[in-house]
């Protein structure tokens, strides 16, 4: 990627930059009205939006089994999170692999499950790769989000191969207004790093539109840890009549990645280009909805190691893994409040790499699915199926059962009850993949990991300004699978494991203490278990205990300050040398100046990461940065 990467960065930002200027110093009277949000208008732990996630169809929170998490743009903007991988650190449940979180790649757990069996997708799209089964997060930026909706535990029986859970990105919607809006935001780090980004959003005739584009360069906090990235996003929407609409959407990710020096004095570059959208028809009648789904994520993944004193380059890996997939749902509305969902997904995929493999692999997969939900009176049944037919792993069938119970008190209570069978196929690399200069070997005889998981949780609203939430879980897994050393052919290998037992227990507190001040805190304890062996399963991207806290306050003067924080007890092994038993906070001020020029607001913010100046690491390689300052203005029009 090189300097054509950078020429390529450069001209695009300053396409950007004069765009900014050019809608920031139009005149006042084409300007559009801003609406910026009160200090409590969105909660931590949100009671009652809209999901999408996790039956495929938009349903109040009220009538999901699921244990559910949503972030919002709102919140997003309280914590100051640059990419997705950086958001996910804050949310309860949710484990982020420690990095430098300058735009290095990373890995999320779900509830101690492996990174491979989180389903991670931006509008259903997904990022997960048959290189490693995972995603990288920080491929996504933050710019387009409307909200990020988090389902804990397996989801096979709506989205397949999802044993851990689902993160799904739900974008923006495209804007209503001639006059387009919008917001610039520009901000300066430690590090020689800086960010701006860029998001427009309004109507031209009967098209509407939003486009957001956000350029990252940095040094890094250690040696060779730079990184610069150009993220950038469009999607569009045109109507068909009065009930149908098309909508379209493209995003595209590509960074240069350095990381190092590393104890075997290399340098190691992961450059990367994600391309990757979808084209979508939906129409509605009073009783029918229909929606159809052309989907593609096309993933460059480039590996190049360097000798760090000399600069020569010892190895490149390019591989590249294209996915291309069909959804079809259809929802009924029957008899009073009864709800069926009926749909089927067609996908395929396709793993190339000059080294890894000596030729392309692909897997196809077809999967019929259906869910209904039967209200009867304050009861709700949700029954689902999902059947997955892989190319590669043959048959799998998912089903489920939710119920969810609303309680006739003034507290809003509710018990949430759901138990599924969930798979998770593993990756066409760890299949066919061969090279012994690497000590890894293939495993052709490698299973899909299965699991029955079970979920029991209480939400309520003790007082008018206390929200809580509790719940317990279980995974009892079969065929999981681990990494081992053969000793005959002196090659690691991936191997499936007879059963692992995955449990535990979280409790969500949220207390609003005036209308401009409210705290919240979170707790969970995880625990993973070979049932074989008795051991408990080490993993340097999971904790065994994790906490989140932080407050939130804006007064009528439009001064915020947002403290959030965690405390994770990681379950590394004691090789991994892990230094991460202490809480880590960042401080985020924001002071917001209304009216500067008619119709245009603009907020300055400091964000203060690391407060206490902790070390701290679930990994020796991978620490994470020491106190650092970030500053930076925001302008919305």
């Amino acid at each position: 990627m090189g300097k054509k990467f950078i020429v390529r960065v450069q001209n695009q930002f300053i396409v950007c930059l004069c765009l900014s200027l050019f809608f920031v110093s139009r005149p006042a009277d084409v300007l559009a009205e801003s609406n910026p949000a009160s200090a409590n208008s969105i909660k931590k732990i949100q009671l009652d939006p809209i999901i999408v996630t996790a039956r495929r169809v938009f349903s109040e929170s009220d009538s999901i089994a699921e244990d559910v998490v949503i972030y919002t743009a709102d919140d997003l903007h309280k914590i100051g999170a640059r990419d997705l991988g950086q958001a996910l650190q804050h949310i309860p449940g949710v484990d982020v692999s420690v990095r430098t979180q300058f735009g290095q790649a990373t890995s999320v757990s779900i509830q101690g499950s492996a990174s491979r069996q989180v389903l991670v997708m931006v509008d259903g799209v997904p990022f997960n790769t048959q290189l490693s089964g995972q995603a990288n997060p920080t491929r996504i930026p933050v710019e387009h989000i409307k909200q990020i909706e988090v389902i804990k535990g397996a989801s096979s029986s709506v989205w397949g191969s999802s044993l851990g859970g689902v993160i799904n990105v739900i974008t923006k919607n495209t804007g209503e207004t001639e006059i387009p809006q919008g917001t610039f935001t520009t901000s300066f780090a430690e590090y020689r790093t800086f960010k701006n980004s860029l998001s427009l959003s309004g109507k031209i005739g009967q098209l509407g539109y939003f486009v957001s584009g956000s350029y990252l360069d940095t040094d890094g906090p250690m040696s060779h840890t730079d990184v610069e990235e150009l993220k950038t996003y469009a999607k569009v929407s045109y109507p068909l009549g009065d009930l149908a609409e098309v909508i379209a959407s493209f995003g595209y990710s590509g960074a240069d990645v350095r990381f190092g020096v590393n104890p075997n004095n290399r340098i190691i570059g992961q450059p990367y280009i994600s391309r990757y959208g979808q084209m979508t028809f939906q129409s509605e009648d009073e009783y029918v909805r229909f929606r159809m789904s052309f989907k593609y994520n096309d993933q460059d993944v480039i590996t190049d190691i360097y000798n760090a004193s000399t600069g020569a380059n010892v190895s490149s890996t390019v591989s590249r893994n294209l996915y291309k997939g069909l959804s079809l749902s259809s929802e009924f509305d029957l008899f009073d409040d009864d709800l069926l969902v009926v749909g089927a997904d067609f996908e395929w995929q396709r793993l190339k790499s000059n080294n890894f493999l000596s030729e392309s692999k692909s897997v196809h997969a077809q999967a019929p699915y259906i869910n209904y939900r039967l209200r009867w009176g304050r009861w709700d049944f949700i029954p689902g199926v999902r059947y997955d037919h892989n190319q590669q792993f043959g048959e799998q069938t998912s089903p489920s059962i939710g119920i969810v119970h609303r309680f006739n008190d003034r507290r809003n209570t509710r018990i949430r009850l759901k138990a599924s069978r969930g798979f998770n196929a593993p990756p066409l690399l760890w299949i066919y993949n061969n090279d012994p200069g690497l000590f890894v070997g293939p495993n052709p005889d490698l299973k899909p990991e299965r699991s029955d998981s079970y979920q029991i949780g209480v939400t309520s609203e003790l007082t008018e300004n206390l929200d809580l939430e509790f719940n317990v879980f279980r995974a009892d897994i079969r065929d999981a699978i681990d990494l081992i050393f053969d000793s005959t052919n002196f090659v690691f290998v991936q191997q499936n494991f007879e059963k692992f037992r995955r449990q535990g227990a979280e409790l969500l507190v949220d207390y609003s203490i005036s209308p401009e001040l409210s705290v919240y805190a979170s707790g969970a304890f995880t625990d993973v278990e070979n049932r074989v062996t008795g051991k408990t399963v080490r993993s340097s991207s999971a904790a065994r205990q994790r906490y989140t806290f932080g407050i939130r306050y804006l007064n009528r003067r439009h001064l915020g300050v947002y403290l959030s924080g965690y405390y994770k007890r990681w379950s590394s092994s004691a090789s991994s040398q892990p230094n991460d038993r202490k809480p880590i906070f960042d401080l985020k001020l924001t002071k917001e100046f209304k009216e500067i020029k008619d119709k245009v607001d603009l907020e300055a913010f400091l964000i203060i990461h690391n407060l206490t100046n902790s070390k701290y690491w679930s990994v020796v390689d991978f620490p994470l940065p020491r106190r650092y300052f970030e500053g930076g203005i925001s302008l919305s029009f």
